[in-house]
């Protein structure tokens, strides 16, 4: 048996460290120091004196939980790489998962549903992008689902409606063809179906007019035509043209903005 002989406070608040026989023994957290009731003079056996650090070693890990997640939600799996990080056993992992999840700071539903609501409301993002953003945070399938389901047909249209028009005017000096691929392809990356995208495409006016197509191209084909300003003109029409097709124009859009071109070097 061993004496406690002091008890002193440690420079981090709520941690003590205990004298057994007048030599430093261990430090504990304050709850700890509470729950078995550690005091001068007490005894304490080899025994005892395990389960007392084992129980530290808990408080601890709890407090590096508690501690991240002091700064936003997080999900069972990012709580567990956090304290795997920190070098702490698994076995003490999942005890501390444990009491966190009955005290309902660690709810993955709770997680799911709060990052969905941020991804239609705050930071907006399409279910394609968000459903794979919750898998790689640790979340099941069945309770991606379920959050999911909470991410409507109608607020999917809504949201994807507003970014395409921004969209819309950031493509606005693109063919009508190209900006219309282009916005499909910005609400994909941002995590909205092809379905949601052909739907917003014939909700939204997305095409040119006849002036701006023609102010577009005769832009682009002036770029290309000096380009290639060194080329046979057999070459530097070709050329011209096959990027004029890249870029979307149509055939007669383009013999006519060429031909003006080939007028123009005459």
């Amino acid at each position: 048996m061993k004496t406690i002989t002091k008890i002193s406070t440690q420079k981090q608040a709520g941690r003590y460290s205990i004298e057994l026989d007048k030599q430093f023994a261990f430090g504990v957290a304050e709850s700890v120091l509470i729950k078995y009731g550690l005091a001068k003079g007490r005894e304490l056996d080899d025994q005892l004196i395990e389960r007392i650090k084992y129980d530290d070693n808990i408080a601890k890990a709890r407090n590096t939980a508690l501690n991240y997640l002091g700064h936003a939600l997080r999900t069972v799996k990012q709580v567990r790489q956090k304290l795997t990080e920190k070098e702490i056993e698994d076995r003490i992992q999942d005890e501390v998962i444990v009491q966190l999840t009955d005290l309902g700071y660690l709810d993955d539903m709770n997680y799911a549903l709060h990052y969905v609501s941020t991804k239609k409301n705050i930071s907006p993002k399409g279910p394609v992008v968000v459903k794979r953003d919750l898998l790689q945070a640790g979340v099941s399938e069945e309770i991606v689902s379920t959050a999911l389901a909470t991410y409507t047909m109608e607020e999917q249209l809504a949201l994807a409606e507003k970014m395409a028009l921004k969209f819309s005017h950031t493509y606005r000096h693109d063919a009508t063809r190209n900006k219309q691929q282009k916005i499909l392809q910005a609400l994909a990356n941002k995590g909205f179906s092809f379905d949601v995208g052909q739907e917003v495409l014939l909700q939204i006016d997305t095409v040119n007019d006849d002036a701006l197509e023609l102010e577009n191209i005769t832009r682009q084909a002036e770029k290309l035509w000096r380009r290639y300003q060194k080329e046979n003109l057999s070459q530097r029409q070709y050329k011209t043209k096959d990027g004029l097709y890249a870029k979307g124009y149509t055939s007669e859009l383009i013999d006519r903005v060429v031909s003006t071109l080939v007028t123009g070097e005459g």
